[in-house]
């Protein structure tokens, strides 16, 4: 186990292999060590995504993205929601995907939820692209994490160009 993987109990313990730091240069080439191709089985919404594993129907959040909420029955729809969950389901629908998890984040999340990369078919990064066409915001939630800084810089691109949720016509970048 690496100085990393040692260092942060919990995740990619002494059950899960440690994963090799991440390439982050190439945002169109998934690592060497992704897991799958897996066939995504449908989209709960913008940032989540159900996949046949061979251990069963897997729930995916996005690392370090959060798309405006289009399902969560305790929370209204947010601005922008329905076009993330649409944009989403667009790029995966029929389509499978290979992922990765980033050893600085929890494995899961507080709702059971794989947290993973997800990179599309054509070797893009779902996360990235999201975030780039202005249907999700950069969010980091526990620590830092691999590709942070890349989609800080695709959020700032999306607010200049007014892209998706950062329009003025739509969300203003407001979605609540």
């Amino acid at each position: 186990m690496d100085a990393l993987a040692a260092a942060l109990p919990g995740r990619y313990g002494a059950t899960t292999s440690p994963l090799a730091p991440v390439d982050t240069t190439d945002l169109t080439t998934p690592p060497a060590d992704v897991e799958g191709p897996f066939p995504v089985i449908r989209v709960v919404d913008g940032d989540t995504l159900i996949l046949a594993k061979p251990e069963g129907e897997t729930r995916v959040r996005l690392i370090g993205i959060d798309t405006p909420e289009s399902v969560a029955p305790d929370r209204p729809v947010e601005c922008f929601g329905p076009e993330a969950s649409a944009r989403t389901t667009e790029l995966l629908s029929g389509q499978t995907v290979t992922l990765r998890g980033d050893p600085t984040q929890d494995r899961l999340d507080q709702y059971d939820r794989e947290l993973d990369y997800v990179w599309l078919p054509d070797g893009r990064l779902l996360n990235h692209v999201l975030v780039t066409e202005g249907y999700a915001v950069e969010r980091t939630y526990a620590a830092p994490y691999a590709y942070q800084q890349h989609l800080r810089a695709a959020q700032q691109q999306a607010q200049d160009a007014g892209a998706g949720l950062w329009s003025a016509a739509t969300c203003g970048g407001v979605t609540e």
